[in-house]
């Protein structure tokens, strides 16, 4: 990749084909519903609520809601997850803002840094995207094994990872608020109701981590970006927030399984020595000035160890 840089503008993923998946996923579900409660007596009347409004009210709920849950995501993790965020001075995030520029992105992230032994980004868009590392991660890899969790990050916010499964948890919770499900009900209620598009979910969240580590790679060595997948796996079990917020981690759920949030070590370690992913990336000619311009070295930094201090 040291002759070649992504060609962002063909990274981006449509969120059309993801919304339109999960309003007939949200049918199915209603169908699902009716059949499933009518040996008690309830499948007539589910069936009849539905049509009479639900295969329009779960669709529109979904949307709006999941478009204004995406819109807060940003300020809600600032209060929630115990997020420091740093300044625009400061070197970590002046390294996040090289690696953005180097991908194509127009606009800075937020950066911060919290106490767990991962990372994540979320936001609606790239315009309000966070990118969160772990101080932990700050403190143990390299600067360059840094970089390239960093530019794994920065590649669900280039291809519109956030904004599709934001989405896709909103349809499904607005289903199980349709059928009437307390809110302590709901995750069982979207297994029980939603379980083929659960499925398809936790297929695209692990699909995902694919191309992010690809383009994280991309932007570093597919060497590093290897030696930080290890270096995670190997480190302390996930806590109970990285468990509970999995499918946002750079490290989640990894069970092997089709109930997984994330593929295992060994997957991603042979998608990326086979550069599987990799190859697939839309690249630009670095003869071409605008690939020059995007894929400036990142400056060098001495000592990030301070990110987490207080601003």
């Amino acid at each position: 990749m040291t002759e070649t840089t992504i060609n962002h503008q063909n990274l981006k993923n449509s969120t059309l084909p993801t919304w339109l998946g999960l309003v007939f996923g949200s049918w199915a579900g209603l169908a699902w519903a009716s059949l499933i409660s009518a040996p008690v007596g309830i499948g007539i009347a589910v069936a009849a609520g539905s049509a009479s409004g639900g295969f329009l009210v779960v669709p529109l709920w979904g949307t709006i809601w999941g478009l204004i849950g995406l819109g807060r995501q940003r300020e809600s993790a600032l209060r929630q997850h115990g997020i420091t965020l740093l300044k625009e001075d400061e070197a970590l995030s002046q390294r996040v803002y090289a690696l953005a520029a180097k991908l194509g992105l127009k606009t800075r992230p937020w950066v911060g840094v919290m106490p767990h032994n991962n990372a994540y980004a979320i936001g609606a868009s790239a315009d309000n995207a966070l990118v969160v590392i772990g101080q932990p991660l700050i403190d143990t890899l390299t600067e360059v094994e840094v970089d390239a969790i960093i530019g794994h990050e920065l590649a669900h916010i280039a291809n519109n990872d956030m904004r599709r499964m934001g989405l896709a948890r909103s349809f499904q919770n607005s289903l199980v608020w349709y059928l009437g499900f307390s809110e302590t009900a709901q995750r069982w209620g979207r297994w029980f109701l939603t379980w083929v598009s659960e499925l398809l979910v936790l297929r695209l969240s692990r699909s995902r981590e694919y191309w992010a580590d690809a383009i994280g790679a991309a932007l570093t060595s597919k060497e590093h970006m290897i030696a930080a997948l290890e270096k995670l796996h190997n480190g302390p079990e996930l806590s109970e927030f990285e468990r509970t917020h999995a499918r946002l981690m750079f490290r989640g759920v990894a069970a092997g399984s089709m109930l997984s949030t994330h593929p295992t070590l060994e997957e991603r370690r042979a998608a990326l020595e086979a550069e599987t992913y990799m190859q697939r990336l839309p690249l630009l000619r670095m003869s071409d000035p605008v690939a020059m311009e995007s894929a400036q070295t990142p400056p060098k930094v001495e000592d990030i160890a301070y990110a987490g201090s207080e601003n």
